[in-house]
């Protein structure tokens, strides 16, 4: 979360950056729930808090509020969307089908230099043996991003990239959310070997299914309250 400890680490040399780190930093906090629905963002004191000016951070907030995941309030800031379980099962469909249309496009045409791929996925591991959610959660999005990248269509890229982004992901940091941390870590290399080696159809998309849908239930479950609290 941002706070005045850890806001004197971002660095700051041109506004774009800033508004780039706080939206990052922001999104993180607001999708693993480190800042819970109906919280009320103020554009003068996280300026404050952060110790720069406001137009990076009220331009950041401004995004965050085109991608659904606040609400502009009147004079007073910007307000946490609560998110829905029928929108989060919505969200993992349509990526389903995406993120394996792409996987299965690579796995079939191949692709020979994986080394961008495997830097990523060592950072995962790196990740979950120290216990670094952050970090896995910015390593697996690069990884998944450079993935998608290489079937060739940046408009699927996008798409993808973006619902990842505005999805909730309530119970990232609860015993569940770790074990499955440590579950997807042999995943990526799997589907690293794939791409490079290619696979069958079918156990390419079991392996993208398990990779992406074995994450529903543990958010479901936090968003159905059966998991107990939000981690804050």
């Amino acid at each position: 979360m941002v706070t005045s400890a850890n806001a004197a680490a971002m660095p700051a040399p041109v506004d774009i950056n800033l508004r780039e780190q706080v939206q990052q930093r922001l999104r993180l906090d607001i999708v693993s729930g480190e800042v819970g629905p109906g919280t009320i963002l103020s554009v003068p004191a996280l300026a404050r808090t952060l110790g720069i000016s406001t137009t990076p951070v009220r331009e950041a907030l401004l995004q965050l509020s085109a991608d659904g995941l606040l609400q502009p309030l009147r004079n007073r800031g910007f307000c946490v969307v609560e998110p829905s379980l029928e929108e989060l099962r919505n969200l993992f469909e349509v990526r389903l089908q995406l993120e394996s249309s792409a996987f299965l496009k690579l796995v079939q045409s191949g692709c020979g230099d994986v080394s961008d791929l495997t830097v990523q996925a060592d950072a995962i591991a790196r990740a979950v043996r120290t216990g670094d959610v952050p970090l896995y959660l910015a390593a697996d999005r690069a990884f998944h991003q450079e993935l998608l990248s290489r079937a060739g269509n940046p408009v699927l890229t996008g798409i993808v990239m973006k619902l990842r982004d505005t999805m909730r992901l309530y119970g990232i940091k609860s015993a569940a959310g770790l074990a499955r941390q440590a579950e997807s870590v042999p995943e990526h290399y799997r589907i690293i070997e794939m791409v490079r080696q290619g696979a069958e159809p079918a156990a390419a998309a079991a392996l993208m299914h398990k990779h992406i849908m074995d994450w529903e239930p543990i958010f479901s479950d936090v968003l159905l309250g059966d998991a107990g609290e939000r981690v804050r």
